[in-house]
């Protein structure tokens, strides 16, 4: 079919693929010829909004922001209520083209909501959590309206439910597939466009409107001759199975980013009426990656990403190894298409290193930066390469990596330098160890920041060096510092049977030279989990929680709240639920600001969860 004959959606889809198949040049030409397509530049929204996501630097995001407000206001102008009365006032007629466009922008809208609601959420600051559940609260409500049109549809076309899933606690059809219910709300199937002017301004729904003037507005509908029901018009059975891949891609992002979010948040969520169910999340975009439309090639990616980063670092579920097993999947099934794609062979090396396999992980990530033509997958690999490094207790080469990610990367270089100094130290390279040290020092107390990293560093950089002294601390008392970043950001699982071995060996004899109390039995203890010996695990926990309760506990909190979760987790596990539930209760419960908080809170909420 020669290219002006090719549906916008299709073209789109092409530029995508040709973005993720390493073709940068091809797919910005592509991209340039339709500058006035719609759903071109939906596809160029949703790749920049994927490549912030991928070094989440902050010019980066601001360029992926505009152009999501941007789609927003395109999106809000077309199928806005005022100019849905017009049609109805001078009885326009809609073509099936017209309907699937109005379904079409419906979504994007919804979609553009939830990205701009993960970019707020990313960057766990308190202001963003509250802007972000705003914002989310719009998104639902327009799935909502879409996701009851489509639905319609489909049970009209097809006569069947399509993608097997119930839409759960956020869109659930009724017996007949005739509305959609908020959970906590009486009204039924109403639709809500935020403002056309941005986020900023005033989001209060148009149709939230008092319902006086709704039957105000019925009644002079009715005495006109002009009722609220249209006749549907024919849509093509394709589009229409196009339209509900479309509506479950967004929707299931949109269920996941729900799911993740701390208690915290959840009952600020809750309490603007709706909620997310993970498994719907993941049944909708397995739904989406099977169509045709463009979002496939990203509900795979969305996978992939969920399976291979978010569920370890979460410990969602509770089975790594099943997300593993599902991310080799998608893998095998976009074999054919995507081989020599960039951020596939991330995918890949991801896969690998969680198998405890590192030396192919570098091989698939040093043949991704290769490969790639984009820089951000470029950084991206090269974050997982000095990560290698740190697993493989290679010092030297995890140095040179993360310096070279510290002057490269505009995200956090307060973290690479932080962790590079680490390596120094463990390496015993105290006068390289020093001389950054000096460097970086000046520029971390201009930063200013409310992330929690930025708040971990503030922790950990005065830990460094003896501030009385001057002078560096001991060999072993830099490699605790590492072992807690491996433990931190769960990478200790990744390690050999060799390398937790010899951690588990020099957390029994650093007791004294720890920077932080407690900190050598939970290594230990997580290493001995690792290394399948519970007991012993259990043992490594009860004594850091013994060592630092009452006169430690106030400082370092995080190393208490991460022994009581892990001792609770491995009772549960070693038959003794009732003890296990009390340790996460009060790690729930009792400690505030620590370290690693949002997603630690997350861990503890779903394992109390599993315990029900």
């Amino acid at each position: 079919m020669a290219e002006d004959e090719m549906k916008d959606w299709k073209i789109a889809r092409t530029g995508i693929s040709l973005l993720l198949n390493n073709k940068t040049e091809e797919a910005e030409a592509l991209f340039t010829e339709h500058p006035h397509s719609f759903h071109v530049k939906a596809g160029r929204c949703f790749v920049l909004f994927l490549n912030a996501l991928m070094t989440f630097e902050e010019d980066k995001i601001q360029e992926a922001t505009l152009f999501l407000k941007d789609m927003e206001r395109e999106c809000a102008g077309d199928i806005g209520w005022l100019k849905s009365v017009r049609s109805k006032v001078f009885r326009a007629e809609e073509t099936g083209k017209d309907y699937v466009n109005k379904l079409e922008r419906q979504i994007i809208l919804a979609d553009t909501q939830v990205f701009s609601a993960v970019s707020l959420f990313l960057q766990q600051e308190l202001t963003g959590y509250v802007r972000g559940c705003w914002i989310l609260r719009k998104a639902w409500r327009v799935y909502q309206h879409a996701y009851n049109q489509i639905f319609q549809l489909y049970r009209r076309t097809f006569g069947t439910n399509p993608t097997g899933f119930n839409p759960g606690c956020c869109i659930t059809p009724t017996s007949n597939g005739a509305s959609l219910q908020s959970p906590q709300s009486p009204e039924s199937s109403e639709w809500s466009i935020p403002s056309c002017n941005g986020y900023t301004n005033n989001v209060t729904p148009v149709l939230s409107s008092p319902s006086g003037l709704r039957s105000s507005l019925s009644m002079l509908f009715s005495l006109t001759g002009i009722t609220s029901e249209q006749q549907t018009p024919f849509v093509e059975p394709t589009e229409v199975t196009r339209l509900m891949s479309a509506a479950s891609f967004g929707y299931g992002i949109y269920l996941l980013c729900v799911s993740l979010l701390p208690p915290s948040v959840l009952k600020v969520i809750h309490f603007l009426g709706f909620e997310g169910n993970r498994q719907s999340g993941l049944t909708a975009l397995m739904y989406a990656r099977r169509g045709e439309d463009m979002r496939a090639p990203l509900a795979t990616l969305t996978l992939l990403w969920y399976h291979t980063i978010v569920r370890p670092f979460f410990v969602c579920d509770g089975n790594v190894k099943a997300g593993i097993a599902a991310a080799k999947q998608l893998i095998t099934e976009c074999h054919a298409e995507f081989q020599n794609s960039a951020l596939f062979l991330f995918f890949t090396g991801r896969i690998e290193r969680l198998e405890k396999n590192v030396d192919a992980a570098l091989d698939a990530f040093s043949k991704a930066v290769e490969v790639g033509t984009q820089r951000e997958v470029k950084l991206l690999c090269l974050h997982e390469v000095a990560w290698c490094h740190v697993i493989c207790l290679n010092y030297d080469e995890a140095y040179r990596s993360l310096l070279q990610l510290q002057q490269q990367s505009r995200w956090s270089k307060g973290f690479y330098a932080y962790l590079a100094m680490a390596c120094c130290g463990a390496n015993g390279k105290f006068d390289v160890l020093l001389s950054l040290y000096s460097k970086i020092i000046p520029w971390f107390h201009e930063t200013k920041s409310e992330t929690q990293l930025d708040a971990y560093l503030m922790r950990r950089m005065p830990k460094l060096v003896d501030k009385e002294t001057g002078r560096p601390y001991t060999v072993l008392y830099y490699k605790l510092l590492v072992y807690e970043s491996l433990y931190l950001w769960s990478h200790l699982s990744s390690c050999s049977i060799e390398s937790l071995r010899k951690i588990s060996y020099e957390c029994k004899e650093t007791s004294s030279e720890e920077p932080m109390v407690g900190l050598t039995d939970l290594i230990e203890g997580a290493a001995c989990l690792y290394l399948g010996d519970t007991e012993e695990a259990i043992k490594s926990f009860r004594s850091c929680l013994k060592r630092r309760y009452p006169s430690k506990d106030e400082y370092d909190q995080h190393v208490s709240v991460f022994a009581l979760y892990e001792l609770g987790c491995s009772l549960n596990k070693n038959n003794n639920p009732n003890e296990g539930k009390n340790f996460l209760l009060k790690a729930q419960t009792q400690y505030k600001n620590y370290d690693f908080e949002t997603r630690l809170t997350v861990r503890i909420d779903d394992a109390l969860k599993s315990m029900q």
